[in-house]
């Protein structure tokens, strides 16, 4: 396993032996919202406190959703979390159960539906990688009218704030022990092999 903090090999632990001494120092720090390793003693990620801070935005009298907004909460509430994963996330389709249970099994630190940190925008990613070159995967499933229309949304959104993202489809669901390790392969550390 990589360490969450700076990629070097941390065996079964979150956190190397460096920045386990860091942590011990008060320097690494763990979300209090989400959990998850960062540098630095505040009590939230940066994704997390910006979530914060734009919940107490969209109570303000003058919030106005954007287009991105209104087609995360409608796509949200129309299929709701309910499948299992074998890492205890609750996911939205049987493919993206395999692909969390894929990156699981392989030891790849991952999060579902992890808001991009961008401000002024609510977009959730499928699958958020926190490594040193972070990742975000999109599973595009569904090809109804609307839903292609919130894909190109979300694609430019990506492109716009030059985040790095990797597309999944159903046909790559059929191969993903052949495709995802060669589109993950050069944003996971060096030292990374998927034997």
């Amino acid at each position: 396993m990589a360490c969450q903090i700076c990629d070097a090999k941390s065996g079964f632990y979150p956190l190397c032996k460096d920045c386990n001494k860091l942590k011990d120092s008060g320097k690494i720090t763990k979300c209090e919202e989400c959990g998850i390793w960062k540098k630095g003693d505040k009590p939230l990620c940066y994704e997390c406190w910006l979530k914060k801070d734009k919940d107490v935005k969209k109570k303000s009298t003058n919030y106005i959703p954007t287009q991105v907004d209104k087609e995360n909460y409608n796509f949200r509430n129309k299929f709701p979390a309910t499948i299992r994963t074998l890492d205890g996330h609750l996911v939205r389709s049987k493919s993206e159960k395999i692909i969390d249970d894929w990156l699981y099994n392989h030891k790849i630190a991952h999060a579902y539906e992890r808001m991009v940190p961008i401000e002024d925008s609510d977009v959730y990613c499928d699958f958020f990688l926190p490594y040193d070159k972070k990742v975000w995967i999109e599973f595009w499933g569904l090809d109804d009218e609307k839903y292609l229309k919130r894909k190109e949304i979300k694609k430019k959104f990506y492109a716009d704030n030059n985040k790095i993202l990797i597309e999944l489809t159903e046909k790559d669901i059929e191969i993903l022990d052949d495709i995802l390790p060669k589109k993950l392969m050069k944003f996971l550390p060096k030292d990374f092999n998927f034997d």
